[in-house]
């Protein structure tokens, strides 16, 4: 089995403001721990929907459609929206096609900027391990 999230993960860290700005322990599966320091800029991938089957033939699945959000959040609106550019050059570049939708907002409550992106993928065929 394969699993998409850590390939997303290894491919950010490709991208050197991410490596730079966020660093390995800034990039969170799902949600932030309760400990996490907030104060840093992070990134979390989130899956948006379960996969599904894009493509068949004689009965088999041959390709999947994977959705996955990625919200990048910091204090600085500059620097989140320098990283969600790069999170989505790296996704691009990976095969993902950005989907509409998302969020682009400052929370008061929580003092920060959030940029959330969705990104969609069909696997190559028979490629369905996921």
């Amino acid at each position: 089995m394969k699993d998409m999230m850590i390939q997303i993960y290894d491919r950010l860290l490709t991208n050197q403001t991410i490596l730079e700005k966020v660093g390995k322990e800034g990039i969170k599966f799902y949600e932030l721990p309760e400990t996490f320091d907030t104060t840093k800029p992070f990134i979390i991938v989130d899956v948006l929907a379960p996969a599904t089957n894009a493509y068949r033939g004689s009965n088999k699945v041959l390709s999947q459609q994977l959705t996955y959000q990625l919200n990048v959040e910091s204090t600085d609106r500059l620097l989140t929206k320098e990283l969600a550019r790069s999170v989505r050059d790296s996704m691009c570049d990976f095969g993902f096609g950005q989907l509409t939708g998302g969020l682009d907002r400052y929370f008061s409550d929580t003092k920060r900027f959030v940029d959330a992106r969705r990104y969609r993928i069909n696997t190559k065929i028979y490629e369905t391990e996921f």
